[in-house]
């Protein structure tokens, strides 16, 4: 019975193969480095990168260099095959290709899909996807701008359209589109996040808490909320409450270097502003040094990015943020040494940075 089956099954016209890499080429001259594991008289199918995608055997001109031939499908199959493909074809072959970062391939099928349906919403949106993934934001803010006016509902091209606004430093576009997809979603956490970095990143500090608060309150437990409350507040010069929620955020997530950067930074510049609320209290640059309060203080601001550059040596920021930290403590050895390490790793500092420094030590370097 068993020899029976297996004699069976290599009559039948489909047969699976080995997945390695072959060139397809297809008849309107699109080339694909794909594996082929299927072949049927209608159709191939290949594996792209983990994608599966199926072609028409009338669509392809040659694998490997080895034209197709005119596959001799019965009289009774060619009432059934026809040489149609659905939008719906084009379309998943575009989110495959975008899936894998082929942007190209992933445009070109979408291309087709609209061709065929030039109302298809999502179409336009991961067409819109691949244009963003191109570096070509114009064009997906057109893509985007299109599935809004088929479907003024859909909060996600919104959403979209707010980012490419935002990479093209929009900013007030940016923030309209994201407070459209929140009036037709409130509950959208990640629309709350990028108008907050918005908002921070446009100085409009209150604005940024508010939002953040609501991600907060959505999800207590994201470590990221409390870090960016945490930047909104250094912003605002309230370096406790920004400690604060930097310790909250290093609570949820042990390993975020950025959280233990900042918090050092902020250990560091709290003991300025508690030098200007008491005049007596001693400032950063007095040569007699720092008192035991502000001593254990910068010991925390260190041991922070000792901590951050613990888990990721590369950190470039946490570098940065500790030559600020011996700068602010009169150390000017250790200030310079973190500068050079920086340099070192291929780094950029901050021309002003670098000035500050120079003028506090009295030295070039």
């Amino acid at each position: 019975m068993r020899l029976c089956v297996f004699f069976a099954l290599l009559r039948c016209s489909c047969f699976t193969l080995p997945a390695f890499a072959e060139t397809i080429v297809l008849k309107s001259g699109e080339k694909i480095n794909a594996g082929v594991i299927e072949k049927t008289d209608n159709y191939v199918r290949v594996d792209f990168n983990g994608a599966l995608i199926s072609y028409r055997t009338f669509e392809i001109k040659s694998i490997d260099g080895k034209d197709i031939e005119e596959e001799k499908i019965p009289a009774s199959a060619k009432i059934i095959e026809t040489n149609i493909i659905t939008a719906e074809e084009y379309f998943k072959r575009g989110v495959a290709f975008y899936s894998k970062g082929e942007f190209n391939h992933a445009v070109s099928n979408l291309n087709n899909a609209l061709k065929i349906n030039p109302a298809y919403v999502e179409a336009y949106l991961y067409r819109g996807f691949a244009y963003a993934g191109k570096n070509n934001p114009d064009q997906a803010i057109a893509d985007y701008t299109k599935a809004i006016e088929l479907n003024p509902k859909q909060e996600e091209a919104y959403f979209v359209r707010g980012a490419a606004f935002g990479a093209k430093k929009e900013t007030e576009n940016a923030i309209a589109d994201y407070s459209k997809a929140l009036e037709i979603n409130p509950k959208y956490i990640q629309a709350y996040i990028n108008r907050a970095l918005l908002y921070l990143m446009s100085a409009n500090n209150e604005k940024a808490v508010a939002d953040i608060n609501k991600v907060i309150e959505m999800n207590p437990k994201f470590a990221g909320g409390y870090y960016l409350r945490g930047l909104a507040y250094a912003n605002k010069n309230n370096l406790e409450q920004a400690i604060s929620d930097y310790t909250k955020a290093i609570e949820l997530n042990p390993r975020y270097t950025e959280a233990y950067a900042n918090r050092g930074l902020a250990y560091a510049y709290n003991i300025l502003e508690r030098s200007k609320i008491n005049p007596n209290a001693p400032t950063a640059y007095v040569s007699s040094g720092i008192d035991y309060l502000d001593k254990k203080t910068f010991t925390q601001a260190l041991s922070d990015c000792d901590k951050a550059l613990e888990i990721n040596p590369q950190y470039l920021d946490a570098y940065v943020v500790r030559a600020r930290v011996y700068m602010l403590a009169n150390d000017f050895d250790n200030a310079w040494a973190n500068i050079h390490k920086v340099e070192r790793l291929g780094g950029a500092v901050k021309p002003e940075l670098l000035a500050e420094l120079k003028k506090a030590s009295g030295r070039e370097k």
